[in-house]
């Protein structure tokens, strides 16, 4: 079968940008417009001709805003069955949408959008049985699409990132990015193609209809260049120059990158060390990858987060958009939304406190240890604790956090906040509270910090202290002049680890 022009254009592009490489399925948005109708055609007749692999599905919204919605609908299903291939279709209602999601219809759309096409993504990746990154989302944004972005976002004094937001990424790819439309428009007249119009496209009462019907045609009036020409350019340029700063942004956020408990943190200084363009850049990555996309993440906050992490001095936090939250804690940064203290736990953790956001109570018992020692995984966290019975005479090795103490049943669970405490070897005792607070412990982590008890009485705060047993050479020094502590026999060893470590402690 020979493939027409426009769909040796759309060969070409795909094949030149390898956004078909390792790809088994394309699932394809179809509104029943001229675009998205030329997008699913192109596609198929590349497939029918064995040109490309990757099986064709498609996918139409239907937003329930126009009169016409439901004839848009009934042409996608149509279309997709003389092409033989499958649709879905889904269903919303925007304008409700948008009121529980506080944004406008426009952009309510969009979201609810891309979620139905993830979805259907999903759902033919289970199907096939391959992985997710075997099937791409094709979008049918076009040269004009791409003019338009480009110079709205311009006018919304965006960077590189926003002027070449059009760029496809590993998800997502957009065929027709070279297409302009008065050749999509030539395909569907030359096949005879059937398609729906938008007539609210004709319309100037909405943002991207006043660039595309009254600004860029006065543009074009005194341009020496046709403008969608001249963006593309200039857009091409410009893609260049981000896909360099990205691949930079990528290595320092590896760098940089610190993972714990579930959470993702950054390193400030090594965040700080780099130029703004990449650090910037490092912080906007973590965002997503807390959040899962970077809505609502503008220049303001990025620039009141790098702020933040100027200031060292105990914990500092910042109330962005939508109750998402930043918080800078002895060097390092995390992101959050709704409770805040997995990420405290986390941050406590990486700075010598032992913390669990789970309520969780062990008990270790001396005679089952005396049979085999044992591993204990700490809920909703990245650490263990293995305990075994040790003989006093043994030779000891100290890490940072090992206890040993004579041989008793212990509970371990989570320290409380109030009460006082006394460390081996001073006379007085302290309030924990006053202790968690001089060590700077992340507030929303301090009633979860560990602590090992023997009936009613803290015997190990680990990252704190203890109050009996020992911890170093120099400790148990100390212990074995004490009354007795010589002569016992057997002792208990606490170690706490990270998952998958055997010897060594966090």
């Amino acid at each position: 079968m020979k493939n027409t022009v426009f769909a040796d254009k759309v060969y070409d592009y795909c094949t030149g940008k390898g956004l078909l490489a390792g790809v088994s399925c394309i699932v394809a948005g179809l509104s029943g417009g001229p675009d998205s109708v030329a997008l699913v055609c192109a596609l198929k007749e590349l497939y029918d001709s064995g040109r490309i692999t990757p099986k064709i599905a498609a996918v139409h919204v239907n937003h329930g805003l126009r009169e016409s919605a439901d004839d848009d609908e009934q042409l996608a299903v149509s279309l997709c069955g003389r092409l033989g291939i499958p649709c879905k279709v889904v269903r919303y209602n925007v304008k409700d949408e948008a009121r529980k999601m506080g944004r406008g219809l426009e952009e309510t759309g969009r979201i609810l959008r891309y979620k139905a096409f993830d979805e259907y993504a999903q759902e033919i990746s289970v199907a096939m049985g391959i992985g997710l990154p075997g099937v791409r989302i094709a979008t049918a944004h076009h040269k004009g699409d791409l003019t338009e972005t480009f110079l709205m976002n311009l006018f919304r004094g965006s960077g590189l990132e926003g002027l070449t937001a059009m760029s496809s990424d590993p998800r997502i790819i957009r065929p027709l990015l070279t297409m302009s439309k008065k050749e999509i428009l030539g395909y569907l007249e030359d096949t005879g193609t059937e398609y729906a119009l938008d007539e609210t496209n004709l319309e100037s009462d909405v943002t991207r209809n006043k660039w595309r019907n009254d600004i860029l045609p006065a543009i074009a009036g005194v341009s020496v260049k046709d403008p969608e020409d001249a963006v593309c350019d200039t857009y091409s340029l410009l893609s260049r120059d981000a896909d360099y700063l990205s691949r930079e942004a990528e290595q320092a956020y590896g760098r940089c990158l610190v993972r714990a408990g579930g959470c993702l943190l950054l390193n400030t200084s090594g965040v700080l060390g780099l130029h703004r363009a990449i650090g910037t850049r490092v912080v906007r990555r973590l965002w997503q990858d807390t959040f899962g996309n970077l809505t609502d993440f503008e220049t303001k906050h990025t620039d009141i987060v790098m702020g933040l992490m100027e200031l060292t001095d105990g914990t500092k936090s910042a109330d962005l958009s939508f109750g998402r939250t930043a918080v800078v804690h002895n060097g390092y940064l995390g992101f959050y939304e709704g409770d805040g203290t997995a990420l405290a736990c986390a941050m406590a953790v990486n700075t010598g406190f032992p913390a669990v956001p789970a309520a969780f109570e062990y008990r270790i018992s001396v005679r089952e240890l005396e049979e085999c020692s044992q591993t204990l995984q700490l809920p909703d966290s990245d650490l263990v604790i293995k305990a075994s019975v040790v003989e006093n005479s043994e030779p000891m090795v100290y890490n940072t956090f090992s206890w040993i103490c004579e041989a008793r049943d212990l509970i371990i669970g989570p320290c409380p906040a109030e009460g006082d405490f006394r460390k081996a070897g001073s006379p007085h005792q302290t309030r924990i509270r006053k202790l968690m607070s001089d060590l700077k412990v992340p507030k929303d982590a301090r009633e979860h910090l560990l602590a090992v008890k023997s009936d009613d009485r803290i015997l190990w705060i680990p990252g704190i202290g203890h109050s009996e047993g020992f911890v170093s050479s120099a400790s148990r020094s100390n212990w074995l002049k004490e009354d007795g502590n010589a002569s016992v026999k057997k002792l208990v060893r606490l170690d706490i680890l990270n998952e998958g470590q055997t010897g060594e402690t966090f």
